[in-house]
């Protein structure tokens, strides 16, 4: 067989993840067409800050990229009529990276292919992102509750185990990552840690509970300016007073109480 139509053959082999040379093919970092990427539909990052992505766009033309992304095959549908040229792939590990290249204009990305299921999609891309630093907390709560709920029916302790993260993390997670959407939206805004997170959840459900009528009033307070503790903490004074032990006016006295029902921190 000539060398050059050898060489393509080989090319193409690594490509679809077959072993050549004795080197599996899912470990070994190939360069493929940014163009040919599909997003990963379960990527559990939600934001992708312009700032943060044009500094990594900024890094990787100054010095490369330093971790390839992880891909995997994917079948082009039948509707495209295969109108585009070459593998398709779709992103299993790495989208920040990805868009990246994409605002930096560079064609090309290192990636390691690896032969990954429809069903694992999911997992592998948790697995995968829940332990990053730079993944926001809200979500990481989120991908544990969607987690949680495919492989584990729900169970929050089984969930944790299988991701190597506390039950109070898991629990801080399930909390809020079945939130209202208008206070996951308001935790993100004001860039609330898990204390600050727990700290409003409870108050809104306390106010909805047993303060109906004035719970209109609630929300447009925690809507009306920055959300962080000192707030939250005046907003709690306002709707639940604490009753002075000396029988004076009610107030807050001495370290703050956390309200019932809040996960420990």
């Amino acid at each position: 067989m000539p060398r050059q139509e050898e060489s393509t053959r080989r090319g193409a082999l690594n490509l679809l993840g077959i072993e050549v040379s004795g080197i599996p093919a899912v470990e070994r970092v190939i360069e493929i067409p940014v163009s040919s990427i599909r997003p990963n539909p379960h990527q559990p990052r939600r934001q992708f800050p312009q700032e943060s992505l044009l500094e990594l766009a900024g890094s990787i033309k100054a010095h490369g990229l330093q971790q390839p992304i992880i891909v995997r095959h994917l079948k082009q549908p039948a509707a495209t009529g295969g109108a585009v040229a070459g593998p398709v792939y779709e992103l299993v590990v790495g989208e920040r990276r990805l868009r990246a290249h994409q605002l930096a204009g560079i064609k090309v990305i290192r990636a390691i292919f690896r032969s990954v299921a429809d069903e694992h999609l999911l997992r592998h891309a948790i697995v995968e992102n829940i332990h990053r630093e730079d993944l926001p907390f809200m979500d990481r709560a989120v991908a544990f509750c969607r987690f949680k709920d495919q492989f584990h029916a729900g169970k929050v302790e089984a969930a944790s185990e299988d991701l190597k993260i506390s039950r109070r993390t898991g629990f801080n997670y399930s909390k809020l990552g079945t939130a209202e959407p208008e206070y996951q939206a308001l935790i993100v805004k004001n860039n609330l840690d898990v204390r600050g997170s727990n700290l409003l959840l409870n108050l809104a459900g306390k106010v909805a509970k047993e303060l109906p009528k004035k719970t209109e009033a609630f929300k447009k307070a925690i809507n009306s300016g920055e959300l962080g503790l000192p707030a939250l903490n005046r907003l709690q004074d306002k709707y639940f007073p604490a009753p002075h032990p000396e029988g004076g006016k009610p107030g807050r006295v001495g370290k703050t109480i956390p309200p019932t029902g809040t996960v420990a921190v």
